[in-house]
């Protein structure tokens, strides 16, 4: 068996490394805008991936609207950005969930035979889905700011996203390596923004928040150990990305985690689960996020330090 996986490991690697790499014209780029707040920013609200999970961040947003709270800033990633945009574009989520419960993986994957070679999904279906969905077309029209976080491939630089159309960046955003072709935009071939900032709360506070509210969709590693080297390779890698969401959410000033069991990212008998999940564990750290909004704001050059405010909410 051993011997097999083996022999299987070296053929794959075998028909890959024969392939010819992304090839990027380095004058095809345009620049990206950077995010310019138009104010104070109180309270920005950071949304990390989880694919199907995301519905999670629905029931929370559905929390915070419930008590007031509504944020300055979204900042998303992969299913972050899509909860962000269609929070940003309706804030009060009237018929957003029901509507959002009914959605299968079928409307989202749209799986591609034709040159599968660096995905399986093409992506379309996603950004078609996000621009059918969304009232807003551009982030100019948003009705609260957000930012999209994706990954360029090629350079592993965090991307901002911020202007323009909003479907390409979050399709960009929630491109997962492994299922969906790399997005080329803005001459760059971008991916899933889990890849190099899973939960972006700094970039929350480089632009100044007082309060960062981070949501966390990841799942507890594995209970069952590997059984081979792609195993390995995989929960390798999985250690490697929950120690980067840990460092991550010690930026923020309220990380809730929903601490999700085994459930994959694309799955659809699970909506209405994740949806009351993501309600049920914002309920329980309402009170903290409450006593940090309601603080009188900071006056600028003299912020309360950072470790005074922070709270990790499980």
């Amino acid at each position: 068996m051993i011997a097999m996986h083996f022999f299987l490991s070296l053929l794959v690697l075998a028909l890959f490394s024969s392939c010819s790499p992304l090839q990027l014209d380095p004058g095809a780029q345009t620049p990206i805008e950077a995010f310019k707040p138009t104010g104070p920013i109180r309270v920005a609200l950071v949304l990390g991936g989880g694919g199907a999970r995301g519905l999670a961040h629905l029931g929370a947003i559905q929390e915070l609207e419930a008590a007031g709270i509504r944020p300055d800033l979204i900042i998303g990633c992969s299913a972050g950005a899509m909860a962000g945009a269609i929070y940003a574009d309706q804030p009060t989520l009237e018929g957003v969930p029901e509507a959002m419960l009914t959605l299968k993986k079928a409307d989202l994957l749209d799986y591609t035979y034709f040159r599968p070679l660096f995905g399986l999904v093409e992506g379309e279906s996603l950004q078609k889905y996000m621009q059918k969905t969304l009232k807003a077309k551009t982030f100019a029209d948003l009705q609260i700011p957000l930012i999209v976080v994706a990954t360029d491939l090629i350079s592993g630089e965090v991307i901002e996203l911020c202007h323009g159309d909003i479907g390409p960046a979050v399709r960009a955003s929630c491109a997962f390596p492994g299922y969906f072709k790399p997005m080329l935009l803005h001459g760059r071939y971008l991916v899933d923004g889990g890849a190099s900032c899973p939960i972006p709360v700094s970039i929350a506070k480089k632009y100044g928040a007082q309060v960062v509210i981070a949501i966390d969709l990841s799942e507890k590693l594995p209970k069952a150990g590997p059984r081979h080297l792609f195993g390995v390779t995989k929960r390798s890698l999985e250690i490697a990305h929950k120690k980067f969401v840990e460092q991550s959410l010690l930026q923020a000033d309220v990380a809730v985690s929903m601490n999700f069991d085994e459930v994959g990212i694309f799955v659809d008998h699970m909506n209405e689960t994740f949806f009351q999940h993501g309600k049920e564990t914002m309920q329980k750290h309402m009170a903290r996020i409450q006593e940090l909004v309601q603080k009188p704001k900071q006056p600028e050059g003299n912020l309360v330090p950072h470790t005074d405010l922070q709270v990790i909410a499980r």
